[in-house]
């Protein structure tokens, strides 16, 4: 797939109303975070057919296998978009609750979930394999992650591109739908410093576990972007743990506010410089939602070197009528 950024990690979160779904180019690797779509707009169709190109992924983040994080799998498995080398990320704990859900399925005659949660049990197996190196080794993402040329400010870089992976340690909850919101990964990607943290559907208890793990709280201190959880829910704000990440900029994947706390959190958050791709404008903003900006896009070279932006909610529909897509779209 053709570079559409000079930064070391670009990423989009897509609107996909209720869900979440995400591209990430982090040096020269393709990944995709989480498999949200709905039934206006698939973000993996989109990927392939437009000028981004993306035949292949290189590595597969599942947060956790309820509906609206894995919706697009029926697209990724007609387009044979994994391959041998494709690496993959998902909460193995989590086959029995799906199972659960899937006998419901077949009871109701859900299709479109029966579709993606079969093929979230039966193929996805085939690619828990063990690497030669990891994405959290910084020479996975970039072929030379210790010299300068991928640096801007002039700095030597000590830590290169990675993507680390948290969970709790027990499945905690009152039912299917708790358990499954708790084993969700808590995803840290850093480039050079720069560090966003995507945590899933995570739920309170399942942060209590994570509050618990020293490595995992080292690892999301101080970062510069955070993906809420549970899509900004109340149910899972926890204003210790969104104190310790102590975020510049906040993201929700929803498609509506009704639900949503982005007070709290904004009231937590340092702010950030956000541009509106389509007036020009560029503002202070500390929370920024799929429902009301639309396509989310952060760049980033290293912590002092890193962009937001927002283009609206008809993203995809522009770019697809225009029929142009030029490398810095």
């Amino acid at each position: 797939m053709p570079r559409t950024s000079s930064y070391v990690f670009d990423v989009r979160f897509w609107d996909v109303d209720h869900g979440s779904a995400a591209y990430l180019r982090v040096g020269s690797k393709d990944v995709v975070l989480d498999c949200g779509a709905n039934t206006q707009f698939s973000p993996l169709r989109w990927l392939n057919d437009s000028y981004y190109g993306l035949n292949t992924i290189d590595y597969l983040i599942i947060s956790h296998p309820h509906q609206d994080h894995i919706a697009d799998l029926d697209v990724m498995k007609e387009l044979e978009l994994l391959s041998s080398d494709t690496l993959l990320q998902r909460p193995k704990d989590a086959t029995e609750l799906v199972e659960e859900n899937l006998d419901e399925a077949y009871e109701k005659g859900m299709e479109d979930y029966i579709e993606d949660a079969e093929f979230y049990l039966n193929r996805l197996d085939e690619f828990d394999t063990t690497p030669d190196l990891f994405p959290s080794n910084p020479e996975w993402a970039l072929d030379n992650p210790y010299t300068t040329e991928a640096r801007t400010d002039g700095g030597i870089p000590d830590q290169g591109a990675t993507i680390h992976n948290f969970s709790a340690d027990d499945i905690v909850g009152n039912d299917n739908y708790e358990k499954l919101n708790n084993l969700s990964r808590l995803t840290v990607f850093n480039s050079y410093g720069f560090t966003m943290v995507s945590a899933g559907d995570i739920l309170q208890g399942g942060i209590n576990q994570i509050k618990e793990d020293e490595e995992a709280m080292a690892a999301i201190s101080d970062a510069d972007v955070l993906v809420a959880p549970h899509h900004g829910r109340d149910s899972s704000f926890d204003s210790e743990f969104v104190r310790h990440i102590n975020p510049d900029l906040v993201i929700f994947s929803d498609k509506t506010a009704e639900h949503t706390v982005s007070g709290k959190y904004g009231n937590l958050a340092n702010g950030a410089a956000v541009e509106n791709e389509q007036s020009g404008e560029t503002r202070e903003r500390f929370v920024v939602s799929t429902n009301s900006d639309g396509r989310i896009r952060i760049q980033a070279n290293n912590h002092s070197d890193w962009t937001a932006s927002v283009y609206g909610r008809d993203y995809a529909s522009e770019k697809a009528a225009s029929k142009r897509y030029k490398n810095s779209d």
